[in-house]
């Protein structure tokens, strides 16, 4: 078969030279019947998707040391080579997982158990010296690494055979699953031997020699093993930040090995590491932990030809939640490169146990969501169901997952809601991936401030502070409340950024503590003063991480020393009086203009200082009440944000993809009651003022100026195309409503559903009748060949 070309380049997904919108669910064969492996793929197929993922568990293909089995010797769900040859006969692009780690609900994370039977060295050591409680693995032990070698030496091959660019379908590998999240939810890094020697060549070439350490540390060793002995039990503030630095290289070095492994044996395509980090809370789940795991895995994204996706499980997605899903995306993009796409290796689906029930409505609602703000590709965990056959499953034999296909191949009823995105996707998603999200402003992500994945008894109570602070006021305060106003926002990574890139930034958005390292506040400081537009909330930093001194970005404000409540206040901000805060900062000595009061005293001022200006907020603001939508708008207008996108209902969320094509309005009822309204867009009513109507939960991707071929463009539609095929369209909402098309070329239109249809000049306006259930409208088309017929090959 001739290869297929692989690139990743603009944000999307080039297969052959097309930009390519990944649609997919993860099929393990390990757990589905070899006989029942076409009927599956054919129902993944059937439901739109252009994708599979599995993993390759290594617990599964040696079960005993030594004896590998990948061609179905010892049982037929063994036959990889089988598998992935069938993906390729349905013509089915794949991602492959092969670990080491896999997770996946199995037995020791999906590392053989002889492995730690026999070689009990390589598991991880605690501070204390004992081994970790998840018994993780040291993942740089040289035993550990000699047999992952052993084992790429086995499956690289048969993957490799199977790349697309030798004419296979597999397109991505993917390295080690979720590194360092068992470390981070057993609160225990790894303190081993092998990487405390890796920790004192990290010190040696980032301090240089043992008296800058023992200046740093504020220790007096007379020698780097003496140091590194003491090391796990100093309690200066600088070990956190240290060691939480050191870290990041260190994940990053396990996945340059694995990749120079992965290249040893023939892997030429893009490599794929996830992001953990929802957190479980019963019926919901929450994403504010999410950026721990972005910040662990900080620096590999500088791994090269590797694709950072995020693991997106929030639960039951409400009003008060979708945020989570909004910022998790946003992060995930702003920590690596601009060219890469914005994927999620694993989008809920279901979850591993029945209780709570995941809702079809929560798959619809989680997508939508993903994609409006930017998502280019992802991949429901899981798709189909199955069995854990020789005792591997670590929740037993039964691993349902409230998946669309159960474990007989039977679709529930989330399957046919993935099967209509699925089409949908079919019909715009080789224009949607041109069209990048619109924002109006930018938020400033400090990875540092997510180094808490181990705390300890000396560092708890500072610790705490900064967790409550950045989840209370940036997670669900002002991120959250830009989000609820339709003041769509990208993210920009604060570490990385260059004073150049931040200058294009016309407001910038940041949440900062009392600490904030001396060269943030330098480039944030040197942003104001080349005219950008900074919001800083909710204190002004005055030490850098370590705890030393650093009032740098305080002083080139003119802030004046500022004295902090850490008590529940009443404050005024921009004439808004009773705005309940749950602390403040206040300001008595600012030199600008004071916005924000509180008992009669300035907590937050506007300063111009060069050719920018800053707008300093000292208020603990989270969203706890509608009307605080309003002023979030109003001090958005403050520093030079307006509204885009509009509605005269607040409760429906308007969203915009726009290239230099066609557009796609995302419009999303989070709400648990039915919403109507009218959109605008930057002043202007959109679909001649009709009102798009939506069901509770619920949403839409409406197109604009979508060229349909043929001569015929639909300008505008309430309605959502699902498919147009030359002659038919095929449309649908959300509840009964009415919905009105604009189609430019068409000569009439026809079918039941038409209520009915006028022209203007060249514009065909249709008012038709929909629901939830698609209808078909016949367009008889303009010119002298009369109604065409056939495939449209754009769109």
């Amino acid at each position: 078969m001739l290869p297929h070309t692989i690139a990743l380049q603009g944000g999307s997904f080039l297969l052959d030279g097309r930009k390519t919108f990944l649609y997919g669910g993860e099929l393990h064969y390990f757990r589905v019947p070899r006989t029942e492996w076409d009927d599956r793929i054919r129902k993944v197929k059937a439901a739109g998707c252009n994708l599979i993922s599995t993993y390759i568990p290594w617990i599964w293909h040696e079960p005993q040391e030594g004896e590998f089995d990948l061609i179905g010797r010892t049982r037929p769900e063994r036959d990889l080579e089988a598998f992935l040859s069938l993906v390729e006969a349905h013509g089915l692009w794949c991602v492959v997982r092969p670990g080491p780690y896999v997770m996946a609900e199995l037995k020791q994370e999906g590392i053989p158990g002889w492995l730690h039977a026999k070689y009990p060295e390589v598991i991880s050591r605690t501070r204390s010296g004992d081994p970790n409680p998840s018994r993780v693995i040291t993942y740089m032990h040289p035993t550990f690494l000699r047999k992952i070698r052993a084992w790429y030496g086995q499956v690289m091959p048969v993957i490799a055979r199977h790349q697309a660019t030798r004419g296979g379908r597999v397109i991505m590998v993917q390295l080690c699953n979720e590194a360092g999240m068992l470390h981070w939810v057993t609160n225990a890094l790894d303190w081993s031997p092998v990487v405390m020697q890796r920790f004192g060549r990290y010190l040696q070439e980032r301090l240089s020699d043992l008296d800058t350490i023992n200046r740093t540390f504020g220790t007096a060793a007379a020698s780097l093993e003496e140091f590194l002995a003491a090391f796990p039990r100093l309690t200066a503030p600088v070990v956190r930040w240290e060691w939480g630095r050191f870290w990041r290289s260190y994940l990053k070095e396990y996945m340059e090995t694995l990749r120079g492994m992965a290249l040893e044996h023939g892997i030429d395509v893009p490599l794929l590491v996830n992001v953990h980090g929802f957190k479980d809370f019963s019926v919901y789940s929450r994403g504010t932990e999410y950026p721990i795991g972005l910040s662990q895995l900080y620096r590999t994204a500088e791994v090269p030809d590797t694709l950072l996706a995020g693991d997106f499980y929030p639960g039951r997605i409400t009003y008060d939640t979708y945020h989570d899903l909004v910022l998790a995306t946003e992060l995930t993009a702003a920590i690596q490169s601009s060219e890469m796409p914005r994927i999620s290796a694993e989008f809920q689906s279901g979850r591993l146990m029945d209780r709570p029930r995941v809702s079809p409505q929560d798959l619809d609602l989680n997508t939508r969501t993903c994609v409006a703000h930017g998502l280019n590709g992802l991949n429901y965990y899981m798709f189909a169901a199955g069995e854990n056959w020789e005792d591997i499953g670590l929740f037993g034999r039964r691993h349902e997952w409230q998946a669309p296909l159960d474990s007989n191949g039977n679709p529930r009823p989330s399957y046919p809601v993935a099967a209509r995105l699925g089409k949908l996707l079919q019909t715009i998603g080789p224009h949607l991936v041109e069209a990048p999200k619109q924002v109006v402003t930018y938020l400033g992500f400090y990875p540092d401030y997510y180094l808490t994945e181990e705390v300890t008894e000396v560092d708890r109570d500072a610790v705490q502070s900064l967790v409550a602070l950045r989840e209370h006021v940036f997670w669900d305060g002002v991120a959250r409340l830009l989000t609820l106003a339709n003041l769509h926002f990208g993210a920009v990574d604060l570490l990385r950024a260059t004073e150049a890139e931040l200058a294009d930034l016309p407001t910038l958005w940041v949440f900062a503590s009392e600490r904030m390292d001396q060269e943030v506040q330098a480039k944030l400081l040197t942003y104001v003063e080349q005219g950008g537009s900074l919001v800083l909330f909710p204190t002004l930093p005055t030490r850098n991480l370590d705890a030393t001194p650093c009032t740098l970005l305080r002083d080139g404000l003119r802030a004046g020393k500022g004295q902090r409540i850490n008590a529940r206040s009443l404050v005024t901000i921009l004439g808004w009086d009773s705005v309940f805060a749950t602390g403040c900062t206040l300001y008595p000595d600012h030199r600008g203009e004071t916005i924000a009061t509180c008992g009669g005293q300035p907590c937050g001022f506007r300063i111009k200082v060069g050719r920018g200006q800053a707008l300093v907020l000292g208020v603990d603001l989270s969203a706890d009440y509608d009307w605080y939508v309003d002023l979030i708008r109003d001090l958005a207008a403050e520093a030079g944000v307006t509204a885009r996108w509009e509605s005269t209902n607040r409760f429906i969320s308007v969203v915009e993809r726009r290239g230099a094509g066609p557009a796609f309005l995302f419009v999303t009822n989070y709400d648990e009651v039915p919403h109507r309204g009218q959109i605008r867009r930057e002043g202007e009513m959109l679909f001649d003022g009709a009102e798009v109507a939506l069901a509770p939960r619920s949403g839409l991707i409406l197109p604009l100026d979508l060229p349909l071929g043929h001569g015929l463009t639909l300008r505008y539609s309430t309605a959502e195309l699902l498919a147009w095929d030359g002659e038919w369209l095929e449309i649908a909402g959300t509840c009964p409503s009415t919905a009105v098309l604009c189609l430019e070329g068409a000569v009439a239109a026809e079918g039941d559903a038409v209520l009915d249809q006028h022209r203007e000049g060249s514009l065909l306006k249709i008012r038709a009748a929909v629901s939830r259930e698609p209808v078909r409208l016949r367009v008889r088309l303009a010119g002298p060949e009369g109604p065409a017929c056939g495939h449209n090959q754009e769109g």
